[in-house]
């Protein structure tokens, strides 16, 4: 029932999402920032800012300590939503119209595409993975804190944007972000090996999204 509730609520605030920036043509950045922001508060008020202990020992032990054929749970999950969305976004048309309206929202509308349906749905499932991937960062340390995941915002743009993923939209492919993420976890890795301190590592990550970006906007006017 929990792991239900806790999909069911990721939902929920996809669904929020996507209303008001689709319905409401609020800025998606302001939205989501500002949504993130009262989820976190509202998480905050009601642990009291403390871990929330007493989790059933199947929880952890099934997504964290189980594995088929020497391969974690966890890790089976992540391959199959990745294939299943790389397959979503290359052979469905609901993929080809996330791509149209990614690039050029109004040739979408031009070709009787439905910016706001395929708009809702996309922060829909967007918000349903978060919540997938809480679950499993919440069977990973065994209970549930307020603040979990916060300090993985930075990390996972920088997966997304070092994977090749354009933030205008209209371009990638779920492997984008998994190569990204693995040279940001070898990076990461590498700088604790070599103590280089927390807050240094953050600015690191910061200075290439810069790059990164700078080097793809120079491009694409030439």
């Amino acid at each position: 029932m929990g792991i239900a509730a806790g999909l069911l609520a990721g939902s929920i605030i996809g669904f929020f999402n996507g209303y008001c920036v689709a319905i409401l043509e609020i800025n998606p950045f302001i939205v989501t920032l500002g949504t993130y922001n009262i989820l976190l508060a509202v998480s905050s008020t009601v642990t009291g800012g403390f871990p929330v202990t007493g989790l059933p020992t199947i929880f952890p032990k099934l997504f964290s300590e189980i594995s088929i054929i020497g391969i974690p749970i966890a890790v089976i999950i992540a391959v199959l939503i990745i294939v299943t969305l790389e397959y979503l976004l290359l052979n469905t048309v609901f993929g080809r119209n996330l791509y149209l309206i990614g690039s050029n929202p109004r040739a979408a509308h031009i070709a009787g595409i439905s910016y706001k349906f395929n708009s809702i749905v996309a922060y829909i499932l967007c918000s349903f993975l978060i919540a997938i991937g809480a679950i499993l960062l919440t069977a990973r340390t065994g209970s549930g804190e307020p603040n979990l995941g916060s300090q993985l915002t930075l990390q996972t743009i920088a997966a997304a944007v070092i994977g090749g993923m354009s933030l205008r939209g209209g371009e990638g492919s779920m492997m984008a972000p998994v190569l990204g993420a693995l040279f940001v976890t070898v990076l990461s890795n590498g700088m604790n090996l070599t103590r280089i301190d927390g807050y240094m590592q953050e600015i690191s990550l910061g200075v290439l999204i810069i790059s990164i970006l700078g080097f793809d906007r120079f491009r694409n006017r030439r």
